[in-house]
């Protein structure tokens, strides 16, 4: 399994794994499957280019057999914080550390593009294993909380690592954020 960036030409596949999450798991995000599916082709390639090439976010993929994109994080620059967005493994490859794989990755890359911010995420906090593992890498609930709004009662709440927790983010192996593991 290749943790790695997403790249630009692979929209139709980010779109296919995006599509996926939000269908499998609805709980898990702030948008839902009704509402991407109708996005139209210009937003998914613009969506793609974006985490691939952006300076001020950046999407990561977990690749399978077969170039088959399994998992997939992001992460977005706003208002001097990061935010990670979209953590999913497709459930057919959970429990071998994708999950994990994929937001050191992310948080490595945020340690070598601006090692100074916090890192915020929001999470259901009835998504156990994902709450684990953020607390696992230093994230802390804040407090915060948010309804889901597509399928209320349901709801979010916020988590925050501090920039002191990015200097003991997991470097991948070869020592640099940007190679493949």
């Amino acid at each position: 399994m290749k943790i790695r960036r997403l790249r630009a030409a692979e929209w139709e596949s980010f779109r296919d794994l995006r599509l996926s999450a939000l269908k499998a798991d609805p709980l898990s995000f702030g948008s839902n499957f009704v509402r991407e599916k109708g996005y139209p082709e210009t937003r998914w390639k613009s969506w793609a280019e974006t985490g691939a090439l952006g300076g001020d976010q950046a999407t990561f993929v977990a690749e399978g057999t077969a170039r088959r994109l399994v998992g997939m994080a992001g992460v977005f620059t706003m208002q001097d914080q990061y935010h990670v967005w979209g953590m999913w493994v497709s459930p057919d490859f959970r429990g071998q550390g994708l999950g994990g794989k994929l937001l050191d990755r992310v948080l490595a890359w945020a340690r070598s593009t601006e090692p100074g911010r916090d890192v915020y995420l929001d999470v259901n906090p009835d998504q156990s294993v994902a709450v684990r593992l953020y607390e696992s890498r230093g994230f802390q609930v804040t407090g915060k909380t948010d309804s889901l709004g597509h399928h209320a009662p349901a709801i979010v709440q916020e988590m925050r690592r501090d920039p002191p927790s990015l200097a003991r983010t997991k470097v991948p192996r070869g020592g640099s954020p940007g190679r493949t593991t």
